[in-house]
This record gives structure tokens, sequence and C-alpha cells, in this order.
């Protein structure tokens, strides 16, 4: 596991910006955290698309910029996609963290991807957090008189 403090993969005037581009820092880092490896590992560029998707799925949910910093997402690398490849191989998953600065990197952790598997996006937020979005959800529903 290689854990990173304080680079920025998408600085908050990036947030929503698809031409965003990879940090030379960004593109140092990932090649120490990938190491030798070279397949089922995510590039510099790639992490930055990563961020974006992050961002949008807060843009989604309506919760509000101030309230964003915390909110944490893995992406863990698809498997081996030929149907001949029978055996596990490493593979690496990648720990965003949002920021006040917009999307840091924390973790690149090697992993066991498997054939067939699909990439996997875990997100993680504050109590705080997820009952605000709970809570916007729901916030033009009318209850139906019995």
């Amino acid at each position: 596991m290689t854990k990173f403090k304080n680079i920025v993969v998408l600085p908050k005037t990036d947030l929503l910006n698809v031409n965003a581009k990879s940090s030379d820092e960004l593109v140092a880092a990932v090649a120490e955290g990938n190491g030798r490896a070279g397949k089922f590992v995510y590039t510099a560029a790639e992490i930055v698309a990563l961020a974006l998707r992050a961002e949008r799925r807060l843009e989604r949910s309506g919760l509000p910029q101030a309230d964003r910093v915390g909110f944490e997402a893995t992406f863990e690398h698809e498997g081996p996609s030929a149907a001949a490849y029978k055996y596990s191989a490493v593979g690496r998953s990648v720990t965003l963290r949002r920021a006040s600065k917009g999307w840091v990197l924390t973790n690149i952790d090697e992993i066991t991807v498997y054939p067939k598997s699909a990439e996997r996006v875990t997100y993680r937020a504050t109590e705080a957090q997820i009952t605000e979005m709970q809570r916007r959800a729901v916030a033009d529903l009318k209850q139906i008189a019995a």
C-alpha cells in the first residue's frame, strides 16, 4: 500500500472540467504507487477521470459544496477480460478523498483481480453527509393521505 499526502488530483477550480489534466506531481505519485505493474492499474489521466466521476456523484446527491469535504471514493480496477485468462492477477485500487482544495489521492493499494470481474466502486461518507443526502433525496415528496 502506498499512502500519499496532499497530492491534488483535481483542483477545486477544475471540479467539473472534463478537460482537466493530470499534474506532474500526480504522474510521479502514480508511477511510484504502481511500481513496475503495467496492467490492471490506473494511469494519472484515468485517476483524474475517476475524480470527475466522484464529483458528478456528489453533484447528483445535491450535497452542498461546503459539506463535501471528507467524502471518499475507492475504485478497484477490473480484471482480465479475455475468456482464456483463467488465473487471478495483481492490480491496483485507488482511494480519493474530497478536500477543501479539491480531490486528493490518499492511497494506491495492491489488490487481486479476477478474470471477467468488473470495476468496483465504493463511496464512503460521514454520517452528517449521509443524513443530508437522504434529506435532499426526499425533499420534494409529499405523503399520500390515507
